[in-house]
């Protein structure tokens, strides 16, 4: 297992260089920089003396290298839109709304998901599994944005019984929350359904009714042990992914989180808050994907054999 870790990481550092390469040169590519926008543009020497005042006169890969070496010391530079503060201090006040809603939504929608998979499983063919069926294909491919204004048009217009956007109280939170929800329901819905008829259809599960072994313990010893394991490695990275923010469900209940940055750092050229954005976004990712498939060999002891035996 430990060298299996060790490969991981050397992996996610593999990764982490090939994105922030990418990432860096497809930001320069795009037309413009930070200081040619505005409705008063800059006197040319004005702007000189500020691209050379960033570093950002210099050759490409001069100005990538100082910005990595600064990485490595957690230094990820001062936003261009907000020079006032540090990338960091931007981050660390935009992302509590977005991990508050966003983390919440996960973990009321996930373990909603997967008990209405546990009872469509259970109940086939009955009308929770048609009712799991259509949660599972309405939250996965109705737009999150839909989601959003028909939860703004029905709870906040039509019985006005909450606000409709806003982050003063937590009464502003639940229509986000309950929009950020929708995904994980659903797709847990469908993961648990998927893996619970599978689980129960494996020969082992004959063997234990054939032992005398009561339903309910197959059920909840044995069956749901089997079918957690394909479901970890959905957890986490689903988690990272609506924890770091969307675009839509904040900008539809005006949530101040991190989804706003993602258009306006790129529309602004703000290079030092893009780039701190996308590696955050991509270490989470690939340490959120070795801890599942650490979680996953713990489950799964033929992993951990095989690793053994390697």
């Amino acid at each position: 297992m430990t060298g299996y870790i060790l490969r991981r990481l050397v992996s996610v550092a593999v990764t982490f260089i090939i994105v922030s390469v990418i990432i860096f040169l497809m930001m320069h590519s795009i037309p413009g920089g930070p200081f040619d926008h505005g409705d008063m543009p800059l006197p040319d020497a004005v702007r000189e003396r500020l691209m050379a005042q960033y570093g950002l006169d210099q050759p490409l890969y001069v100005q990538y290298l100082r910005y990595m070496w600064a990485v490595l010391q957690l230094d990820f530079g001062v936003p261009f839109q907000s020079p006032g503060e540090t990338v960091l201090e931007l981050l660390g006040r935009a992302w509590v709304p977005s991990l508050v809603l966003g983390g919440l939504g996960v973990l009321i929608g996930a373990p909603l998901g997967m008990l209405l998979g546990i009872a469509a499983a259970l109940r086939r063919n009955s009308w929770l599994d048609y009712l799991a069926s259509v949660v599972a294909t309405l939250g996965l491919t109705v737009p999150v944005f839909v989601t959003s204004m028909l939860l703004i048009l029905v709870f906040a217009v039509w019985f006005n019984w909450l606000p409709a956007s806003g982050w003063g109280s937590p009464t502003h939170w639940i229509l986000p929350i309950a929009a950020y929800a929708t995904i994980p329901m659903a797709t847990y819905a469908r993961y648990t359904r998927s893996a619970m008829l599978d689980t129960l259809n494996k020969p082992f599960v004959m063997v234990l009714r054939a032992k005398g072994l009561s339903e309910n313990r197959i059920i909840f010893q044995h069956v749901l042990r089997n079918s957690a394991i394909p479901m970890v490695t959905v957890f986490l990275p689903m988690f990272i992914g609506t924890a770091t923010g969307s675009i839509f469900v904040e900008a539809m209940f005006r949530v101040p989180g991190l989804g706003a940055y993602f258009v306006t750092s790129i529309r602004t050229r703000d290079y030092p808050l893009e780039m701190a954005l996308m590696l955050m976004i991509t270490v989470m990712f690939c340490l959120a994907y070795l801890i599942s498939d650490i979680v996953y060999a713990w489950l799964n002891p033929r992993l951990r054999h095989g690793e053994r035996k390697g």
